[in-house]
């Protein structure tokens, strides 16, 4: 069994367990509840023999280091034993992180950790970082983030995780640092003419009726997309990919997130230089001129409601915001194949 601590430093499972435990949203772990957190800070334990022994070592480890205090009531039923209970230290104490940091030969990169606030557990995954940049020699491989994570850290979201906190920022840690980036996932796309319009759907079914109602008419859609919900925050990147697409409309739910999603989309093409992101204005209109308004969401206050409506023109934006603060939703399913064949070609009138 490989000893938990390597000179000043944690091993890489020891750290990637510390980092959970200081995310933790109580002072105190169960054993039950750090067996959870080890299952994520050290997935490829499950099937290991000596899972229960590297555990107790870990946390052995941790204890030293201040990160936290074991109770002295044990579990017993297997060997090792383990303690029943661990308490963190109160969220201003910094225990040894600032020594352990002081103590580290970072490299030129990472020279800002020895004087940052950092806790134990994020210095010891710097480390990881550090000893990484210094041994990758020529290599100048640029990786998808998952992939490097698991690299890195043993699993593979130990990354996207820690892109939520200070460690990730400018001068700090960044995918470019770590010579990886984020592979967007591919938008579900069918050809349905020659046009320069990429209609994009949020869901499945409504995606279906309208690229048969599209086969039957004449339009300026060149392609019809299936957003997949909020998956199309990250795939719209991928409309990069498309030949000739020149304009991008969206048509999705009457709800928070349907508008929410759209509007965070147009955000991510902007920075890209990529087509605007804008709503299917016709398609809208049919929706709140026949949808049937559905009670029981949480009402959502004027001013955020007025900035969700905002994605739409006037003529949407005011009946849209209305169903927000009063707790409602008109769902895009509303616009069904047999309304579409019941209904003039106005809907298309910003599709042509």
């Amino acid at each position: 069994m490989t000893s938990p601590v390597v000179g000043n430093s944690l091993t890489p499972r020891a750290a990637r367990l510390a980092a959970e435990l200081e995310t933790w949203g109580r002072r105190t772990i169960t054993l039950a509840e750090l067996w959870t957190l080890y299952a994520r800070a050290d997935p490829a334990s499950a099937t290991r023999p000596t899972r229960r022994a590297d555990l107790a070592a870990a946390v052995t480890a941790l204890a030293a280091a201040g990160v936290v205090t074991a109770s002295k009531t044990l579990d017993r039923t297997v060997a090792p034993p383990l303690p029943a209970r661990l308490t963190l230290p109160p969220p201003t104490t910094s225990v040894s992180a600032a020594a352990l940091a002081r103590s580290v030969p970072w490299r030129p990169e990472l020279a800002w950790a020895a004087t940052a606030r950092l806790t134990v557990g994020q210095v010891s995954l710097l480390q990881t970082v550090n000893t990484w940049l210094r041994d990758r020699g020529r290599d100048t491989d640029v990786i998808p983030v998952r992939e490097r994570s698991l690299e890195l850290f043993g699993y593979e979201k130990t990354v996207d995780t820690l892109r939520g906190t200070t460690l990730f920022a400018a001068g700090r840690l960044t995918l470019t640092l770590l010579r990886t980036f984020r592979a967007h996932p591919p938008l579900p796309v069918r050809r349905v003419g020659d046009g320069p319009i990429l209609l994009v759907v949020e869901n499945a079914d409504t995606f279906d009726t309208l690229r048969k109602a599209l086969n039957t008419t004449t339009h300026a859609v060149g392609h019809i997309a299936w957003g997949a919900g909020a998956a199309f925050e990250a795939s719209v990147l991928s409309v990069g990919e498309l030949p000739d697409v020149h304009d991008i409309a969206y048509f999705g739910d009457l709800d928070a997130d349907g508008l929410r999603i759209p509007a965070s989309a147009a955000l991510t093409v902007a920075s890209e230089h990529l087509p605007a992101v804008r709503p299917a204005h016709g398609l809208y209109r049919l929706l709140i001129e026949h949808g049937i308004p559905q009670p029981g969401q949480p009402p959502i206050d004027e001013q955020r409601a007025t900035d969700l409506a905002g994605w739409l023109d006037d003529t949407a934006a005011r009946p849209a915001q209305a169903l927000l603060t009063g707790g409602s939703r008109i769902p895009q399913e509303a616009v069904s194949a047999k309304l579409l064949t019941s209904v003039t070609g106005d809907w298309l009138a910003d599709l042509s």
